[in-house]
Parts: structure tokens; C-alpha cells; sequence
């Protein structure tokens, strides 16, 4: 059974059609563009006349490229460029997001690096704290850990301390009396 398109009536219900329809639209532009890397522009306008877009690279440089001979030039669909500024196509725009994914890969790189440098610390202190049947990780002899464990073993510490004052600091509080009731003149 086939609904046949006709205009919507209602303001609101026109206005909450449009959100949800760009929304998909805009979220199957980006899903194409994530698959095959393909440049893509979308310019949706609201029912009120506002223009919504997406762009991958960037709409603009997308249109840049692809329509560059456009006049008059497009309108900015983001925040207008200072003066003199060169606008990039979508080769250059692509180029700078390749860039700043691979910047992302590695610095997940570095903090998986991190993360299991902190780990081996982990259990360097956990065995150093066994061995010398402590109850507490913290009352370890820091002489018993090597030279990468320490900054990993001051920073806890300093995580504990400040996490311990933060208690006082509430308990405190919470035991100070409660200033005197002004007297209500009447």
C-alpha cells in the first residue's frame, strides 16, 4: 500500500518532518562518504528558508571544486573566511582530514603505549606489595620499584591524597554549625 506525497499542513509537524528527513539524508551522505571516500555536498533548505548542510570534506570546498565557476559565488554555509584568506577545494580539504585521522591514529598509538606502561607498573607495585605483605598499595617501599614505576606510583599517590581531602573537606563541612536565624523584626 502506497502513501501518496502531499504538502504538510501543520507548521510544526512540517518543522519536525524536515528535522528528521535531513537528519537521515545528512547521516546517509556521511555514511557514503566514510565507505567510498567520495566528495560529497548536501544543501537542504528548512520550511522556513534556512539552508542546513553537510560536507565531506567541507561543503564549501566541495563546491569549490566541483563548481568553480559559479556566479555568483555561493554563499558561506559556515563562518565567512577573513579577508584574503585562500578557500581550499575538496583535494586540499581531504589531504588536511587524512591528515588529522593519522595524527589520531598515533596519538591512540601513544596512549595505548601509555596505558600499558601504567599496567606493568600496576603489577610491579601489586608484586612489591605482596612481597612485603603490605595491606595497602600505597605503604609500598618505593625503594622496591624501579625507575619507570615511580612517576606512575607519585602520580596514584597524588590522586589518593587529593581524593582523601576531598572527604575531609566534605566531612568538615558538614559538621560546621549552621549560622544563627537572623531575627525576624516584625
Amino acid at each position: 500500500m502506497r502513501k501518496g506525497i502531499r504538502p504538510i499542513d501543520k507548521e510544526e509537524e512540517r518543522r519536525r518532518c524536515f528535522r528528521k528527513r535531513s537528519a537521515t539524508l545528512f547521516s546517509m551522505a556521511q555514511d557514503l562518504s566514510e565507505e567510498f571516500g567520495a566528495h560529497i555536498a548536501v544543501v537542504a533548505f528548512s520550511p522556513n528558508g534556512e539552508p542546513r548542510a553537510f560536507g565531506s570534506p567541507t561543503a564549501e570546498s566541495v563546491f569549490r571544486t566541483y563548481l568553480p565557476d559559479a556566479a555568483p559565488p555561493l554563499p558561506s554555509l559556515s563562518p565567512s573566511p577573513p579577508r584574503g584568506a585562500v578557500t581550499e577545494t575538496a583535494e586540499k580539504a581531504a589531504d588536511r582530514v587524512a591528515e588529522m585521522r593519522r595524527e589520531t591514529e598515533e596519538t591512540k598509538a601513544q596512549v595505548a603505549v601509555e596505558w600499558a606502561r601504567v599496567a606493568s607498573a600496576k603489577e610491579k607495585v601489586r608484586a612489591a606489595q605482596a612481597s612485603e605483605g603490605k595491606r595497602n598499595w600505597w605503604e609500598v617501599d618505593v625503594e622496591a620499584l624501579g625507575e619507570e614505576e615511580l612517576p606512575v606510583f607519585v602520580r596514584a599517590l597524588e590522586m589518593l591524597r587529593s581524593e582523601v581531602q576531598g572527604r575531609i573537606d566534605a566531612m568538615t563541612s558538614a559538621r560546621l554549625p549552621l549560622p544563627p536565624k537572623e531575627k525576624q523584626q516584625q
